[in-house]
């Protein structure tokens, strides 16, 4: 009795449609948060977006992308699965000059009194096409982290949907003048300055700090941090001798090789990005 057997051609159809069914099969799960939503995808990297800022999801293969200038494609700057530098040319090709001019400004001083953008700060994000905004004091760490989901969702609805790049001056080292008081109005771990780190001679301490205070300026929202000064302190009347790592090259060459690599480093679901 012979067997029966399915005809090569069947076979192969009936793969392709599996493998393509499987292809355009979602990857992706939303939910929504607090403020926003997220989407984790398998085999990608989580998205959040703001509801209100305009911007819809673009679907590809089963993954999901944001559509950050509103134009319904999938531009190349906008597709995390293309090489970092592929994206950065394609979204520099898009620019005008007075995109460019925009990107290459900071804003003034900003002290955060409140989780909402002020007048002026919509102002410079909209109309003058800033991005980099430099932080000098928050009324709380909630604050802080509030203020920055305000202003990403606000310029996530502007123009090519670049992010704000936030930063800071020092926040965790203690007030001389204010015993127990965190540097402006921290309220995170603290920490010695930078001439007292280096008292301790041990770059691994340093390492652990930069590690800890990484996890907090993300936390509170700031991409930046502006210290500590790598000049080598020769003059202790200069006014910023204590943010430097002393007067010795060698260990303040190892303690700022270990705050870079402790604020730096990204290790597993953290080393992916969008």
């Amino acid at each position: 009795m012979k067997s029966k057997t399915a005809p090569w051609g069947i076979i192969l159809t009936a793969l392709c449609i599996c493998l393509l069914s499987s292809c355009n099969s979602p990857k992706w799960t939303e939910t929504k948060q607090e403020g926003y939503n997220l989407i984790i995808q398998k085999g990608g990297p989580g998205l959040g977006y703001s509801p209100e800022s305009g911007i819809s999801i673009l679907h590809d293969n089963g993954y999901a992308f944001k559509d950050l200038n509103r134009n319904g494609h999938l531009d190349i700057y906008e597709d995390w699965r293309r090489p970092v530098e592929d994206r950065v040319a394609d979204l520099a090709e898009q620019l005008s000059m007075e995109d460019i001019a925009g990107l290459m400004l900071y804003s003034s001083h900003q002290a955060l009194h409140s989780p909402e953008l002020n007048e002026v700060q919509m102002n410079f994000l909209k109309d003058d096409g800033v991005r980099h905004v430099l932080i000098t004091a928050v009324e709380s760490p909630e604050t802080a982290a509030r203020w920055n989901n305000a202003a990403q969702a606000f310029v996530e609805g502007l123009g090519f949907g670049i992010p704000c790049n936030n930063s800071s001056d020092p926040r965790h080292s203690s007030r001389a003048d204010a015993e127990f008081n965190a540097g402006g109005g921290g309220k995170i771990s603290m920490w010695p300055g930078s001439l007292g780190m280096c008292a301790t001679f041990s770059p691994e301490i340093m390492r652990q700090f930069a590690e800890i205070a990484s996890v907090e300026y993300r936390a509170l929202g700031f991409t930046t941090s502006l210290y500590p000064m790598v000049d080598v302190g020769t003059d202790p009347r200069w006014m910023r001798f204590c943010y430097t790592m002393g007067e010795g090259t060698k260990l303040a060459t190892d303690m700022a090789r270990a705050y870079c690599d402790g604020f730096q480093t990204s290790e597993d679901s953290a080393e992916i990005c969008n």
